[in-house]
């Protein structure tokens, strides 16, 4: 682009020798012999021949676009099998742990709203105390607007479409976003499709709908990109930068502490780098980013005191430390394939897994040695282009994060993180979304730039050439050979693309199991009456991280919260309103629930004792909470043992309903034995 050319904004462009050229307001360097490059790729795409069909021209513009986004949304359909988009049959990869989680997330706002009820906290489980919806994964957000969805088909439905949507929806925020610095819709498309099916998004996607819904941090990188770099639209970047930052605390916090560590730490390198801009231009980047908090505020500011003060609301980090550190990656996990790569084999697959530490969901940082080629490639040849710099440091950022607290004695920045308050409730491996999205951004842009410069324009230092003469100088521009040129570097970088990213193609579609939900709770003729406060087997708990038997929340979300429960799997807050876990959340007398987590995991070895304190023990539990209903859902080799407590306590045998077990009149039965109401 010229000097007297004008820019994306409608303003002359800089004179190409200025400082402020090369490095466009101060911001991120361009490479030298690019000082005038455009934030807009309109700025430097071909038009359209002189005469040609008005539609055409309309095809060529929407065109690509479209066709990015049925690709996206195609395979993100695909990914969990030839089911409908909003199947409420089937879940993946079973109906229990997160998923059961992620599913009464959605169906609680939905309740709670069309009930009048508060959707960011409950008492409808771990009755009778409750939970705080913010401490944990629940995307609140996400299940408010989808509330009339909810509603209509079931919170089962709607996590299924949800799940699709966040795959689709997250490649198609990337390619946009990259097409601010790519020029080829190729380019743009690859980079999308990486960031939607890396092995972060491919892992957690299995489970974690708060995780792999993230088509918002694209969106806060262009922003901010606006703000820092171009300084265009202060006020306007800022409200919308704000909007965003809120959206995002009210679907994955988590996902929000990762992006702002990335976005500090970029500001600081981009001051340290650029002082004298910086301190030319720190008003700019006061009121722009005083506009977007004080947006944020707004929007936010419930959702953020219900975490901080609210309800329920736990103090400290979600999960104790010593559950955060216990996974880390390694060095070693960037080469070795694991069961999420279609392509993993032999004694490379077997390494890979022994990686995995049985967590293939969360040690998600593969990338593969031809795309660790092609990276440092890019990273050589682009070595003078900002953004290619910055992201880099992003991607080496994110992965040095998910090492853990230290390295051989070393420590690592993860440890400084587990330091910080409110900064130190993610999981280090999770660190690696930031580590695909810098990929994805120099992948694009070397690609980009390999497909207009030449892919060794920038290693091998150009020959000059003689003038044509004679009728070499009258031959018509456009040539056969030209021609071809033109196609052979654009398909010679989509095959470079296609060999580095093979290895990562996922194992898909992902496994699916039936959701098989007991007719207890959704029949019309069930025993199960509404509004009844459940004692549930299995019971919704973590045990010492030792199974994810939470189905009942599942089954309650199906049957639209006609009870309570009692215990709930996730961020429940003490006395103290530090976190509680495992045998901390049973409520005394102990022994009602000590039999049920018994039957499920073998544990406490020795379990209560089949006598008659243990069954008094079980009636003063059942009158002291107000239990109206005792379930039991045959669960392990333990169910017979479980239902022999329980008939020595209530000294009645339950009804059988569906091939389940309920006692359900808990308190007439107490009544009976003399344990009424004082």
């Amino acid at each position: 682009m010229s000097a007297e050319a004008p820019s994306g904004d409608g303003h002359a462009a800089p004179d190409v020798t200025s400082p402020i050229a090369q490095t466009p307001s101060g911001g991120l360097p361009t490479s030298h012999d690019e000082p005038g490059w455009s934030a807009s790729p309109a700025a430097d795409t071909a038009t359209s021949p002189p005469g040609s069909p008005p539609g055409r021209s309309r095809i060529r513009r929407i065109g690509p676009p479209v066709l990015c986004i049925l690709v996206y949304s195609v395979l993100a359909a695909f990914a969990y099998g030839v089911h409908p988009p909003a199947t409420s049959a089937t879940l993946p990869p079973c109906a229990c742990g997160d998923i059961s989680s992620q599913v009464w997330f959605l169906a609680w706002p939905a309740y709670a709203l069309s009930h009048g009820l508060n959707p960011f906290y409950s008492s409808w489980v771990d009755y009778p105390h409750g939970v705080n919806l913010m401490n944990n994964t629940a995307s609140p957000l996400l299940g408010i607007l989808f509330t009339p969805m909810t509603l209509i088909f079931g919170a089962l439905s709607t996590l299924s479409l949800l799940m699709r949507l966040a795959l689709a929806l997250s490649g198609i925020s990337m390619c946009l976003a990259l097409r601010r610095w790519t020029t080829w819709w190729p380019a743009a498309f690859i980079g999308g499709l990486l960031y939607e099916f890396s092995p972060f998004m491919v892992g957690q996607s299995q489970s974690h709908l708060f995780l792999t819904f993230v088509p918002l941090p694209p969106i806060m990188t262009v922003l901010f990109d606006e703000l820092v770099v171009h300084r265009r639209h202060l006020i306007r970047n800022g409200i919308l930068l704000g909007v965003v930052v809120a959206a995002q605390v009210m679907i994955s916090p988590e996902i929000l502490v990762i992006s702002l560590i990335a976005t500090a730490c970029a500001l600081i390198v981009m001051t340290i780098r650029h002082a004298v801009a910086a301190r030319e231009r720190i008003g700019d980047l006061l009121r722009g980013f005083s506009v977007a908090v004080a947006t944020m505020v707004i929007l936010a500011a419930y959702p953020i005191w219900i975490y901080f003060r609210g309800p329920y609301h736990v103090v400290g980090p979600p999960h104790p430390i010593s559950a955060l550190v216990q996974y880390h990656s390694y060095p070693a996990s960037l080469i070795y394939p694991t069961s999420l790569q279609r392509f993993g084999f032999g004694s490379w697959l077997a390494k890979g897994t022994a990686l995995l530490q049985s967590n293939t969901v969360e040690h998600t940082t593969y990338v593969g040695i031809p795309l660790l080629v092609l990276l440092a490639f890019i990273v050589i040849r682009c070595r003078r282009v900002g953004h290619v710099q910055l992201f880099v440091l992003v991607a080496l950022g994110g992965w040095v994060v998910t090492l853990g607290r230290e390295v051989r004695g070393i420590k690592l920045p993860f440890d400084l993180i587990l330091r910080i308050p409110i900064l130190n409730g993610a999981l280090d491996l999770r660190y690696s979304f930031l580590m695909y999205l810098g990929i994805a951004v120099v992948l694009a842009i070397g690609l980009d730039r390999m497909r207009s410069e030449g892919i060794f324009a920038k290693l091998v230092r150009s020959r000059p050439t003689e003038a044509p003469t004679g009728e070499a100088a009258r031959a018509p521009v456009v040539s056969r050979r030209w021609s071809r040129r033109q196609l052979d570097r654009p398909v010679a970088c989509l095959g470079i693309a296609v060999v580095a990213l093979a290895p990562l193609l996922p194992a898909l579609p992902y496994r699916s199991t039936p959701s098989d939900v007991p007719l207890l709770f959704t029949a019309a003729n069930s025993p199960l009456k509404s509004g009844t406060v459940v004692l549930s087997y299995p019971l919704p708990i973590t045990y010492g991280y030792a199974g994810p038997n939470d189905q009942a929340l599942l089954w309650q979300s199906a049957a639209r919260m006609r009870f309570k429960l009692i215990a709930f799997r996730g961020a429940v807050a003490g006395p103290t309103g530090r976190p509680i876990q495992g045998a901390a959340m049973l409520l005394p007398p102990f022994e009602a629930e000590q039999v049920l987590v018994w039957g499920l995991y073998g544990k406490p070895s020795s379990p209560p004792a089949m006598d008659a304190s243990t069954a008094k023990a079980i009636q003063i539990f059942l009158k002291t909470y107000g239990v109206g209903a005792v379930t039991v859902v045959p669960w392990g080799l333990r169910t017979n043992a479980v239902l022999a407590y329980y008939v020595a306590a209530l000294q009645v045998p339950p009804v059988k309903f569906g091939g389940s077990y309920i006692w359900p009149d808990v308190q007439q039965d107490l009544r009976r034995l003399g344990l009424g109401a004082d």
